[in-house]
C-alpha cells in the first residue's frame, strides 16, 4: 500500500502541474461569461492574487485568498499596485462579464482616446494634403495626440507634488515604498516561493481548524483570527490609499483640462509684437522703418486658407514698409491644395515688397517645386520676391539716404544636401547675387557698402554669433515655435535663442547686434502650445544713438518659452535620474529574487527526489521481507 500510496501521490502532483494552466484558462473564460461557481470564482480570484476572502457557506472549508506579501505589507499606493495596474485592469476588462462599471468603463474609454488620437496622427498627412480645409477628424484628434503629452505633464506634476509631501510629512518608508512600486523592499530574507508556502500552511491551518453548519461559522484556531485581522487591517489602508489616489486623479483630470483648453486658446490666437530694435549702422534716414515678419505658417496638415488670410490681414493692418516671411510657410508638396492655402499671401501689401525665404520643411517636400511656384508661377511671382542666398536693398519707399541691405539665406538643413536641389546657406554668394526678372538671379563682383545696415533672414536661429562678426545688425528666424509643446523645449538649448528679441556684443565698434526669433503663426504637427504661444512681429528700426538719446533701450525680457526651456533642462534630466536609480534596484532586485526561486526549486527538486529514492529502497526492502516471510512459511 505504501508503493501504491507514493505513485498515486507523485502522479497527482505531476497531473495537476500540467492541468492547472489550462484550468486557468478555463476558469478565466468562464468568468468572462458568469458561468462559473462560487468556488470557482474564489480559486479564479486567487490565482489572479486579489485581496480577498470568500467564505462559502456548505462547504467544508472556507477558502481564504491572500494577496502576497510583496503588494499588501509595503503597498503605499494603490493606483501602483500590481492588482491595479493598467494591464490588470485591461485584462479584467476582458475577461470580466458584465463589465465593471467604476473600472472597466473609464479602461475602455480612455483606450478608445487613445486609439482614436493615435489614428489621427496616423492619418494626418493623407488626409490633410489633399483638402483645402483640415478635416474634422483631424481638427479632433490630431490635437488629441498632442494633448497626449499634457496628459503626461499633468500626471508628472501632481506625482512630483505628492512625492515631495511624503518626502516632508510621510512615515518612515512611504517615500520609497510608493516610488519603487512596492519591488524593492519585500522579500529580503524570503523569496517568493517561501511566501507562498507560509501562505499555503496558513490557508490549510484555517481550513482544518473552522467548523461550518448550516447558520454560522465558528472559527477554532488563533491562525484564522490573525489572518482575517492583519487583512481588514490592509484592507483598510488600501481603502484609505484608494481616496488619497483617487483625488490626485481628479486633480490631474482637472490640469489637463485646463492646460488643454489654455493651449488651444494659445495655438489658435495668435499674440501681434510691436518691438524697438537698434540697428548698427542705420542712417537717420531710415529710422522707425517698420518691418512686418511673419513665419512658420505651416500651410498644411493641420493649417488652412483661413489661416494665411487672418497672417495677412493682421499685417496689412500694421502698415509695415516690407515684409518678411522666414520660412516653413509650406508643410507639404506643391498641389492645388496648397495653392488654395497660400492663395492669400498675393494680397499682402507693403511699399519696399514682400520677401520670403525657405525653411526646412520646404526644403523636405521637393524644393524645386517651391522654387518654381513663387519664381515664376502667378500671381505668387508677381507679389513675393523669393531671397535664396540673395540680397535686396530696402529703401524706405525711395527715400533719399535710406538704405538697408536685407539678405535671403537658404535653410541650414540644405548643408547636407541628402534630397535633391537642396542647396546651403552662403553670406559670400548671398552679397554677390540679386534677384533679377522672371524669376532669375544676377551675380555680380560688387558687394553692399559695408558702412550700410545689414538685415539677414534665416530660419534657424543659429551661428549668430559668427552672423554679427560678419556685420550683421540683425537676424530674423523661426523654426523652434517657442518649443510648442513642453517639455520639448529641452531639446532647443543648442539653438542661439528659442523666442523674442537677444542681444549679441561680439566687440563690434558699431554696437551689438541684434537676433529675433518669432514662434509662428501656426507650427508643425498638433495645433496646441503649451507653455508656448503663437506670433507675427512688427519691428521697428531704430538708430541706435537715436534711440539711446531718447532713453529707450530694447525689449530683451525673458519670454514665457525661454522659461519653459530652461525648466525643462533642470526638471528632464533630474527626473530621468531619479527614475532611472530606483528601476535599476528593481531590476537588480528582481534578478536576486529570480535566482533565490531558483535555487529553492533546485532545492525541492532534489528533495524529492531523495524521498522517491527512500520511497523505492522502503518498497525494495518491504518486498525483500515478503519473500522471505513467504519463504518460511
Amino acid at each position: 500500500m505504501t508503493l501504491h500510496h507514493h505513485q498515486r501521490k507523485r502522479r497527482t502532483s505531476k497531473k495537476k502541474q500540467k492541468v492547472m494552466p489550462l484550468r486557468k484558462f478555463r476558469l478565466s473564460f468562464m468568468t468572462m461569461f458568469g458561468s462559473a461557481t462560487e468556488e470557482e470564482l474564489s480559486e479564479f480570484r486567487y490565482q489572479n492574487q486579489r485581496v480577498d476572502i470568500k467564505l462559502v457557506r456548505g462547504a467544508k472549508s472556507v477558502p481564504i485568498v491572500l494577496k502576497p506579501q510583496s503588494s499588501v505589507a509595503v503597498s503605499a499606493d494603490s493606483i501602483s499596485m500590481v492588482a491595479d495596474s493598467m494591464l490588470s485592469v485591461c485584462r479584467e476588462t476582458a475577461t470580466t462579464w458584465p463589465p465593471n462599471v467604476n473600472r472597466s468603463v473609464p479602461t475602455i474609454v480612455f483606450l478608445a482616446g487613445v486609439t482614436l488620437s493615435l489614428m489621427g496622427n496616423k492619418f494626418s498627412r493623407k488626409l490633410g494634403y489633399n483638402e483645402a480645409e483640415p478635416d474634422w477628424f483631424l481638427s479632433i484628434f490630431f490635437n488629441a495626440y498632442g494633448s497626449l503629452l499634457i496628459l503626461v505633464c499633468a500626471v508628472w506634476l501632481v506625482d512630483g507634488l505628492y512625492l515631495a509631501w511624503l518626502g516632508c510629512t510621510g512615515k518612515e518608508g512611504d517615500l520609497q515604498n510608493w516610488w519603487w512600486r512596492d519591488g524593492l523592499l519585500f522579500s529580503n530574507s524570503q523569496s517568493n516561493a517561501a511566501v507562498y508556502q507560509q501562505q499555503q500552511q496558513q490557508q490549510q491551518e484555517v481550513n482544518d481548524g473552522i467548523n461550518l453548519d448550516s447558520n454560522s461559522i465558528t472559527p477554532t484556531t488563533t491562525t484564522e483570527h490573525s489572518i482575517i485581522g492583519d487583512t481588514d487591517a490592509k484592507a483598510m489602508r488600501l481603502d484609505a490609499e484608494r481616496s488619497s489616489a483617487k483625488k490626485r486623479v481628479v486633480l490631474i483630470l482637472i490640469l489637463y483640462v485646463w492646460w488643454t483648453a489654455w493651449s488651444r486658446a494659445a495655438a489658435y490666437s495668435p499674440h501681434i509684437l510691436e518691438l524697438s530694435v537698434p540697428v548698427p549702422r542705420l542712417p537717420l534716414q531710415c529710422d522707425g522703418y517698420r518691418l512686418g515678419m511673419a513665419s512658420d505658417l505651416h500651410a498644411g496638415t493641420m493649417s488652412s486658407a483661413k489661416d494665411t488670410k487672418w497672417m495677412v490681414e493682421h499685417l496689412n493692418g500694421l502698415q509695415p514698409d516690407a515684409v518678411a516671411l522666414v520660412g516653413d510657410i509650406g508643410d507639404q508638396p506643391v498641389n492645388d491644395f496648397l495653392k488654395q492655402k497660400l492663395a492669400p499671401l498675393t494680397q499682402l501689401q507693403a511699399p519696399d515688397g514682400i520677401y520670403y525665404t525657405f525653411g526646412n520643411h520646404e526644403n523636405k517636400y521637393h524644393i524645386d517645386d517651391f522654387r518654381t511656384m513663387f519664381r515664376t508661377e502667378s500671381p505668387f511671382a508677381d507679389k513675393i520676391t523669393l531671397l535664396e542666398n540673395e540680397h535686396t536693398i530696402l529703401t524706405k519707399g525711395y527715400s533719399e539716404g535710406c538704405s538697408i541691405v536685407l539678405m535671403g539665406m537658404a535653410d541650414m538643413s540644405g548643408v547636407k544636401g541628402q534630397k535633391e536641389g537642396q542647396v546651403a546657406p552662403n553670406v559670400a554668394l548671398a552679397l554677390h547675387s540679386t534677384p533679377g526678372p522672371n524669376g532669375s538671379t544676377i551675380h555680380s563682383d560688387t558687394i553692399p557698402s559695408p558702412s550700410l545696415p545689414m538685415i539677414m533672414m534665416q530660419h534657424q536661429p543659429r551661428n549668430m554669433t559668427q552672423a554679427a562678426k560678419d556685420g550683421v545688425g540683425l537676424q530674423l528666424s523661426g523654426h523652434t515655435h517657442g518649443g510648442q509643446l513642453w517639455p520639448q523645449h529641452v531639446f532647443l538649448g543648442w539653438y542661439d535663442a528659442i523666442s523674442g528679441l537677444h542681444k549679441f556684443d561680439v566687440g563690434s565698434p558699431d554696437g551689438p547686434s541684434y537676433l529675433f526669433v518669432s514662434e509662428g503663426v501656426v507650427g508643425w504637427g498638433p495645433r496646441l502650445r503649451f507653455l508656448s504661444k503663437t506670433d507675427i512681429a512688427l519691428l521697428t528700426l531704430r538708430s541706435p544713438e537715436q534711440m539711446a538719446a531718447e532713453g529707450k533701450v530694447p525689449d530683451t525680457h525673458l519670454t514665457l518659452a525661454t522659461f519653459a526651456m530652461y525648466l525643462a533642462m533642470v526638471l528632464v534630466p533630474s527626473s530621468l535620474i531619479a527614475c532611472y536609480v530606483p528601476t535599476l534596484c528593481w531590476a537588480k532586485h528582481n534578478i536576486r529574487i529570480r535566482r533565490k526561486r531558483r535555487s529553492s526549486d533546485y532545492g525541492d527538486e532534489l528533495v524529492n527526489e531523495e524521498e522517491e529514492e527512500a520511497d523505492e529502497e522502503e518498497v525494495a526492502n518491504s518486498t525483500i521481507l515478503e519473500d522471505e516471510s513467504r519463504n518460511l512459511v
